[in-house]
């Protein structure tokens, strides 16, 4: 198994997410920190949250200094003896607040559990969005088989109440639903009764 999903994007951010038997190994690097670790499955959910973030002070400030520049050129052309280098000093500031606005706008989303925790950030369509769908089902895919495996398995080494919480927590992760978890109790519930000892019972009753 080696599903890997890359991303990259202007501003030198820098993203690896590897989908192995045992988790997700993710790999982060930025102009000032860098990062890998392993994401048990335990911990990766299934729900996507999206979010869009940037400093719109900036892009107000850009919008406004640029309505400037543009007066000024307009007075200029009317005659109003409006210098050149004062409207072209305005435009270049109201591109340098756009530029800003752009290095800081940030449209990732998150995978998250019930809850919005343990989230996972990815970047939005990088390197394009039917490669991060892609990559995602595959690991949410991935995820449930290995929890299905490691905890819907019946353990008669422990208790039917223990057996049934593993069959509760996977049913919370959303890793099964309403109708497969009935259909998992109610094989949970025969199975073991029939590890139960067959109890010998004595007619004492008088004839």
């Amino acid at each position: 198994m080696n599903e890997l999903l890359v991303q990259k994007d202007l501003r030198l951010r820098y993203k690896s997410f590897l989908i192995t038997e045992n988790g997700l190994q993710v790999k982060h690097k930025s102009l000032l920190r860098s990062g890998e670790y392993l994401l048990a499955y335990e911990n990766v959910g299934t729900r996507i949250y999206k979010d869009n973030k940037g400093i719109y002070g900036l892009l107000f400030s850009s919008a406004l200094v640029g309505l400037v520049s543009v007066l000024l050129y307009l007075l200029r052309n009317d005659g109003e003896g409006v210098d050149s280098s004062v409207y072209l000093f305005y435009f270049g500031i109201s591109l340098i607040l756009l530029l800003l606005y752009l290095l800081t706008y940030k449209r990732n989303f998150y995978l998250v559990k019930h809850g919005n925790v343990e989230a996972i950030e990815f970047l939005q369509h990088k390197p394009s969005k039917a490669a991060v769908n892609t990559f995602i089902n595959v690991l949410i895919e991935t995820r449930n088989t290995f929890l299905l495996n490691k905890y819907g398995q019946i353990n008669f080494s422990c208790t039917r109440e223990e057996n049934y919480q593993n069959l509760v927590w996977l049913a919370n992760n959303e890793v099964i639903n309403n109708i497969e978890f009935n259909h998992m109790v109610d094989k949970l519930n025969q199975a073991m009764q029939q590890q139960q000892p067959h109890r010998i019972t004595f007619d004492f009753s008088l004839n």
